[in-house]
């Protein structure tokens, strides 16, 4: 487990900038204790300069930045080398990169930013449960506040907060607070997308208990995989039944809990890390919770494409501080940014979709449009295609690409002399090619290009790629001492990137039907084809998308990859259906292409489409327009992600 990460001269070993994810004390004598075995390694021979160095109870991991710094990963030594080399070397190489025209405060204000996934992982939760039940106290108690004042205030919309964000050490928590009022039950299915783990709130009254089960079952319908625990709240009424007669009930794991009680924040805390690390597979280190603990809440929303845009009017963390009588006790400060409140409780309602968060135009550039993704692999000093996709309705040739990339070139970077630098020259980054842009993201073992129209995604683009190459690089760190250039055994990873890059929409209320014949997939794993058949053969023309997922024993993000490669190669198609009272909501907006099709009366519906009124009242504002046509024109856009499906 990482648990500080320095960034420091080379020769006085002075701290340029650190950050200090858990209270585990790295200091001054640390550095200077590590320089003495750095400067060792560099002058014994036979040993790679880049092994880690044992500091106390510290194991340092490190890579230089330019030819004066280095960074520090000072770790608890639990996690595997490769993993940790990896990172600090992709780190190491981004610090390089924003250090071109910026400024070394510059690195000091956005450290966590620039180390992104790198150092974070990144968990989901969910508080479900009927209103009343504490899911908003929980939230306040978590954050060292006292209760609402006044009483219960119903949740009305999604979520008071719609996601807070919190961290923990190197957590990123975020905390999607549902609405408990029946008329929001519709919604779950939608925002559960991507929740890693779900807790179920009850007040532990024996009627309450009882709606409950009812809740329960109805999510287990819409996250059957998802891991679920019961929290029985206000354990300290007289009425309420004990967790472990609750836990009987509702067969689940049940966490007494009393949200009012400020004495039970650290219980709960240490509750929600055992949840978040079993969950993504890692360990907690064995330390007490106050040595260890800085939560602070993210004030960013979580969604790459809303955060590009409030970056410049955000604050980024607002510490909270573990002892309450130590406001500053653990928190991380910035230059400039401890200085002012933060008004995280002003933090906007983030979205999710079911597959993809909803692109942000950029002013009046169109929206980018994604034509071609491929997956490159490194093998006897050549690259060569794992595999690529087609977004676009023309086929984009990735042979061309792959010799364009190598030419201009040639992988040097993954064979460098300074050891996890990856050089990149500015024409590698993005390269133009028949009017359209070619991003690329290279890792130590994989390259990704990516081609688009424009660049108004950029940002929130690359940082999709560069999070899909150190998937791929942790999923594939053991195949190398045995891999004998077989590009196909690097398919199943493409599932992992039609999370980020998803070849169409897909909604979870789409009725999957099949076609009689469709083209050839361009799959070779047997994994792959394997998974394919298994969705095909599920698919009998009444099952909606949530049905299958629900059914197969396949994890969900298989199952949805499958059908948008099926989709793409005329395997399924989707349908919906959309009557004169279905109500629906505008996702996007309307792009050039479809308004040269369905012409300029096609975005006054869209704009019009609020999620209030039924399509004919929609119908009936716009002059000259038939409900018979509209009918159709609607199903094409919200198969598109234009319009969504709200009642």
């Amino acid at each position: 487990m990482i648990h500080n990460v320095v960034l420091i001269k080379r020769d006085t070993g002075e701290i340029v900038t650190r950050v200090r994810f858990w209270k585990i004390e790295f200091n001054e004598s640390h550095i200077r204790e590590f320089l003495v075995g750095y400067h060792d390694l560099h002058n014994t021979e036979g040993l790679a300069k880049d092994t880690p160095i044992y500091v106390g109870q510290h194991k340092v991991f490190h890579s230089p930045v330019g030819e004066d710094m280095i960074l520090l990963f000072a770790t608890d030594g639990r996690d595997e080398d490769r993993t940790i080399q990896y990172k600090v070397r992709e780190s190491a190489a981004r610090i390089e990169t924003a250090l071109r025209g910026n400024t070394l405060s510059y690195i000091r204000d956005n450290l966590d930013d620039i180390l992104g996934e790198l150092v974070f992982t990144h968990f989901k939760v969910s508080f479900v449960g009927a209103g009343g039940v504490g899911k908003s106290t929980l939230l306040r108690l978590l954050f060292g506040k006292e209760p609402a004042p006044g009483g219960y205030v119903p949740t009305i919309n999604v979520a008071v907060d719609a996601s807070e964000t919190i961290q923990f050490g190197t957590f990123l928590v975020t905390i999607w607070d549902f609405a408990g009022q029946a008329v929001f039950h519709d919604l779950w299915g939608f925002y559960f997308q991507g929740t890693d783990v779900i807790l179920l709130i009850t007040d532990s009254s024996f009627r309450n208990v009882m709606q409950t089960k009812t809740l329960l079952r109805n999510i287990r319908k819409e996250a059957p995989a998802v891991p679920l625990f019961i929290i029985a709240n206000k354990q300290d009424l007289p009425e309420s039944m004990r967790a472990e007669k609750i836990q009987r009930l509702l067969g689940a794991p049940t966490f007494p809990m009393v949200a009012t009680d400020k004495s039970r924040r650290e219980e709960f805390i240490r509750f929600m890390l055992e949840v978040a690390a079993k969950t993504v597979g890692v360990e907690l280190p064995d330390r007490p919770l106050s040595e260890m603990i800085t939560v602070r809440r993210r004030t960013e929303d979580i969604f790459p494409e809303q955060s590009a845009m409030l970056r410049h009017t955000q604050t980024g963390y607002e510490t909270v501080p573990y002892e309450e009588s130590s406001p500053s006790a653990g928190a991380l400060r910035h230059p400039d940014k401890d200085q002012s409140p933060t008004g995280a409780e002003a933090s906007g309602a983030g979205q999710e979709s079911d597959t993809r968060a909803v692109p942000t135009p950029v002013g009046d550039v169109e929206e980018a449009k994604i034509l071609h993704l491929m997956i490159l692999v490194h093998h006897n000093g050549l690259p060569h295609i794992a595999f690529e996709l087609n977004y676009g309705d023309e086929p984009v040739q990735g042979t061309a690409i792959a010799s364009l990339i190598s030419a201009l070139d040639s992988f040097t970077g993954i064979d460098a002399e300074t050891p996890g630098v990856q050089r990149k020259t500015d024409a590698l980054e993005t390269i133009q090619h028949e009017g359209n842009l070619i991003m690329v993201e290279k890792s130590a073992n994989f390259l990704i290009a990516l081609t688009v129209t424009n660049d108004s995604r950029e940002e929130e683009q690359r940082r999709e790629m560069s999070s899909i190459l150190v998937d791929m690089e942790e999923q594939y760190a053991n195949v190398w001492e045995t891999w004998d250039g077989d590009t196909s055994v690097f398919e199943p990873s493409v599932f992992r990137v039609l999370t980020s890059f998803p070849l169409c929409e897909v909604g979870f209320d789409y009725v999957v039907r099949s076609r009689e014949a469709g083209k050839p997939l361009p799959f070779k794993n047997r994994e792959v084809g394997r998974a394919i058949v298994t969705v095909k053969s599920a698919v009998d023309g009444t099952t909606t998308v949530g049905g299958l997922v629900r059914s197969l024993d396949l994890p969900r993000e298989v199952v949805l990859g499958c059908l948008q490669i099926m989709v793409k190669y005329g395997w399924v198609d989707f349908q919906v259906v959309i009557g004169p009272k279905t109500i629906l909501k505008k996702k996007r907006d309307v792009d050039a292409d479809l308004q040269k099709i369905y012409g300029e009366a096609v975005v006054k519906f869209v704009d019009m489409c609020d999620g209030t009124l039924p399509l004919e009242d929609v119908v009936r504002k716009i002059p000259n327009v038939s409900l018979s046509p509209m009918k159709f024109v609607a199903t094409k856009l919200v198969l598109g992600g234009i319009l969504e499906i709200i009642a």
